[in-house]
């Protein structure tokens, strides 16, 4: 390396360490600065060993994050020193220890979290921004991980430039879908609005340029307006003692872009792409009393727009953010928004959470502040609900720790319980994924299917298709979903089988001369010493029980005392309370292992609340409830007996809205259908949900479909419908 270049790159370096230290003038500890300078210096060594491009660039990274963590977020030593180390490799244990003996252990946790998150493959993630936020808070041991993460974004985006371009695009779309509203949600409003304007600019080009065209086409026209809004608005804050500043924004032009697409309309339509922001030099105990006087003064001059009143001073946003918003009507009829802050809301908005601990307390205190300040972005991350502005008092944090992420291979990421396996995997992207499942990848490492998933695993799963759910499965998943779903594919396999050797006894009776009954099926059931008929069907198709010696076990069944055959056939019990109409989901089952989540109305009969009923077990659509009176009850009863079960109301009931259907017939008079719509929905309370009624020769006929709380109910209905004048006949479809 020539002399020269060694000189060049020594002042360069000098001049990034001096840029440093002005960004950390708010760190006052000289031990804390000497700390930094140390960082500073093993960066530029350790990364100048082998001195290539790529490790100049990797210095100039390091030193740009610290910067922005230091000087834009204000963040503590811990943080800038943490930024500082970035780019250090510590894959070696004794580089770790080096670092903890000579940083602290908080300063390696946040760099080994920094590398985790770095080494997902975010380039393939398709995923938004509240999953996003979930995955760093469950990635990150330490808030300040998400603030350097989003400060490493922002230097990215400032030196996009250098990267090819299918690169800048792709970079660009990511930042703006996923570190932006990152931005938003800590209330860090200057990065997300720089974040938002580079990432439209390299990810949308030529819109851009536009509407950056048009803007700047317009501003001396905007200028003046400008000046002759405030004018009036200048002399009033004096006039009262005020002492403010004020400024004059235009919108971002992502904001503008995003109004135009939401109202479908041209550039030269948006009339309110800028705004006024009156800042208030206000002692702290003044504050708010100074912001609603400049907010009265101002609305006497111009008249507000009671609707656009924002008051975020009484109720800040969870972020912190503080400010009066309202928009009046300016001259020209314009309507002109107008924000109202102090000069430390205004920095507070400006650097979110960040500038809100140094007015808190003294110096002294400023350790045990800048970690209640962490705290609080923390809790405000995991607490904040997408749309609103206030948090309601008493919300419960959700812990994240309960949660792991993982991914799919084409970027999809998943949410599952803490504990998931492979196997709850599969069957979170979809039911025949599950099923066919024989094993995975993880992170390109063959695993069985109990194999347990850790957040950041790329999951990849390996199918076949001879392969078939087991019981075993049940031990090797956690979650609801995968349960339900095994239970249920088992439960199909089960019943599916049992028709099969339902079939298989049926033809070999047929071969006896003999004609199959359910009388002869609970025989073989005692012969067999099988639990049910269903066990018993099962087991023949499984080849467990011997049909070649059927003969002689039902030869004495000819003759066979009826009352010797059992009292009842197979059956369970199941409570069905009154819920709202589909799904029915909060069912009490006798027989655990029919899954609470299977049970439906069936559509064929409609049952309310009070019919007489029982269930049917499905092959596919787990178990339909019909009414005893149902018209293919008889044919369900015949062929699939061993199907059948009890089923109940229960005795506690949250009366609610059922689907049924009634058939009604009368005298085709002028406002009949008035007087029946009239009479269900106000006199009975009933809900119509269709009509479809036909007139002919004076008469009418047809069905309509109604809402009802049950049976009781139901019967009012018919015998109200019954008396009105010209009604011939009312019944309830069956």
């Amino acid at each position: 390396m020539k002399d020269t270049d060694s000189g060049e790159l020594f002042k360069n370096y000098r001049q990034q360490y001096d840029l440093l230290m002005e960004s950390c003038r708010h760190i006052s500890s000289t031990e804390d600065k000497n700390s930094i300078r140390q960082a500073f210096e093993e960066v530029r060594t350790t990364l100048l060993e082998n001195r290539d491009e790529r490790n100049e660039e990797a210095i100039l990274h390091s030193i740009s994050v610290a910067r922005i963590v230091a000087e834009e977020m204000e963040m503590d030593t811990t943080g800038i020193l943490s930024a500082l180390l970035l780019d250090i490799s510590y894959d070696k244990p004794e580089v770790i220890d080096s670092l903890k003996n000579q940083y602290g252990k908080k300063v390696v946790d946040i760099l080994i979290n920094l590398k985790r998150i770095a080494d997902l493959r975010m380039d393939k993630v398709s995923i938004n921004s509240e999953n996003f936020i979930q995955l760093l808070l469950t990635m990150a041991v330490d808030v300040r991980v998400i603030l350097i993460r989003l400060a490493d974004r922002l230097n990215l985006m400032r030196i996009i430039d250098k990267l090819p371009n299918e690169s800048q695009q792709q970079i660009s779309i990511e930042t703006s879908n996923l570190y932006s509203p990152l931005a938003h949600r800590l209330g860090l409003y200057r990065i997300k609005t720089e974040l938002e304007e580079l990432a439209m600019q390299h990810a949308y080009p030529e819109v851009f340029t536009g509407i950056s065209r048009k803007i700047e086409d317009s501003r001396d026209e905007q200028n003046s307006y400008f000046k002759k809004f405030i004018r009036p608005i200048d002399k009033e804050l004096a006039g009262h003692g005020l002492d403010y500043e004020l400024k004059f924004r235009i919108k971002s032009i992502p904001s503008i872009w995003n109004k135009m697409k939401k109202q479908h309309i041209e550039f030269e339509q948006v009339y309110d792409y800028f705004a006024i922001r009156i800042i208030l030099k206000s002692p702290f105990d003044s504050e708010k009393d100074d912001c609603w006087k400049a907010y009265s003064l101002i609305t006497n001059i111009y008249p507000p727009n009671p609707s656009r009143l924002r008051d975020w001073i009484s109720a800040p946003k969870p972020n912190g953010y503080e400010s009066l918003h309202t928009t009046v009507q300016g001259p020209l009829g314009r309507s002109v928004e107008v924000q109202i802050r102090t000069k430390r809301m205004d920095e507070a908005a400006e650097k979110g959470r960040a500038a809100h601990w140094k007015y808190k307390e003294g110096p002294a205190n400023q350790a045990e502040t800048a970690d209640q300040w962490l705290a609080s972005i923390r809790s405000m991350l995991e607490n904040y609900s997408p749309g609103q502005d206030e948090m309601s008092a008493g919300t419960k944090m959700e812990l994240f720790s309960d949660y792991v992420f993982a991914f799919t291979p084409t970027g999809d990421l998943k949410k599952l319980k803490a504990g998931a396996t492979v196997l709850d995997f599969a069957f979170d992207i979809h039911t025949d994924v599950g099923q066919k499942c024989s094993g995975a990848k993880v992170n390109n490492n063959y695993v069985p299917l109990k194999h347990i998933l850790h957040t950041g695993d790329q999951v990849e799963i390996i199918t076949t298709k001879s392969q078939k759910p087991n019981k075993d499965w049940l031990t090797y998943v956690t979650t609801s979903k995968a349960i339900s779903k095994i239970k249920r594919c088992l439960k199909e396999a089960e019943y599916s089988q049992a028709d099969r050797g339902k079939g298989m006894l049926q033809r070999k009776i047929s071969q006896l001369k003999m004609n199959y009954s359910d009388e002869i099926a609970n025989k073989l059931v005692n012969v067999y010493k099988a639990a049910s008929t269903l066990d018993l069907f099962h087991g023949i198709a499984e080849g467990k029980y011997d049909l070649i010696k059927i003969k002689e076990f039902l030869l004495p069944v000819a003759k066979a005392d009826e009352s010797k055959l059992p009292d009842k056939p197979f059956t369970k019990d199941i409570l069905v309370p009154a819920k709202k109409e589909h799904p029915v989901k909060a069912l009490v089952i006798i027989n655990e292992d029919t899954p609470l989540d299977d049970v439906k109305l069936a559509r064929c009969c409609q049952p309310v609340l009070g019919d007489e009923i029982f269930g049917f077990v499905t092959v596919a659509e787990g178990i339909k409830i019909h009414r005893t009176s149902c018209t293919n009850a008889l044919d369900m009863h015949l062929r699939y007996s061993y199907r059948i079960v009890k089923a109940r109301w229960a005795e506690k009931t949250e009366i609610s809205a059922y689907v049924t259907t009634i058939t009604i017939t009368g005298d085709d008079q002028l406002g009949m259908l008035n007087q029946i719509s009239d009479t269900l929905t106000h006199e009975l309370k009933a809900n119509i949900r269709s009509i479809n009624l036909s007139s002919a020769n004076g008469k009418f006929e047809g069905n309509i479909s109604i809402n009802v709380d049950g049976k009781s109910h139901l019967d009012l209905i018919i015998a109200r419908l019954s008396k009105l004048k010209g009604i011939k006949k009312v019944i309830r479809e069956k």
